[in-house]
């Protein structure tokens, strides 16, 4: 028959050991902080031996092994798929052009709380040139003094 051994830290977290296995940490949500799952976490040796000789402060085991990185899983970097252009859609530095029809346009984001995009019709110069991938949108506006398009009766609604 295994032994296991529980020990309660000062928050009401507890871990437990059973013989020779790895001790664990069972963290249960905590009103009023980050902590609002249920987790167990393996816990190394030298926390368990400071546990084990006494310690049952959660603030000083944080400080001294760092045991919040323990707890708090870091997600993995998320991987942004980048727009595909097409013959007829073309993702450029800021700004999308599109052809529709027999009509070209120019899409950007506004630089404004909320996420809003403006879009208007072009030439179809400018969109051949902003194909090309060497310009940003600023460098359009300037090129083809596009700054009287640049009007709220083109958001994006």
């Amino acid at each position: 028959m295994t032994q296991q051994r529980e020990y309660i830290l000062d928050n009401g977290w507890i871990v437990s050991k059973e013989a020779d296995n790895l001790a664990i940490l069972h963290v249960t949500p905590l009103p009023n902080s980050i902590f609002r799952i249920y987790q167990d976490i393996k816990l190394p040796n030298n926390i368990l031996k400071d546990i084990e000789a006494g310690e049952r402060s959660i603030s000083k085991l944080f400080k001294k092994h760092k045991l919040h990185t323990l707890i708090i899983k870091w997600g993995k970097p998320k991987t942004i798929i980048p727009e595909e252009n097409t013959p007829i859609k073309y993702f450029g530095k800021g700004f999308i052009v599109t052809q529709e029809d027999e009509k070209y346009f120019i899409e950007y984001l506004l630089s404004i709380q909320g996420g809003k995009s403006r879009k208007f019709e072009i030439t179809r110069e400018i969109y051949e040139d902003a194909r090309k991938g060497d310009k940003s949108t600023s460098d359009l506006f300037k090129k083809y003094n596009l700054y009287h398009l640049d009007i709220p009766e083109n958001d994006v609604k």
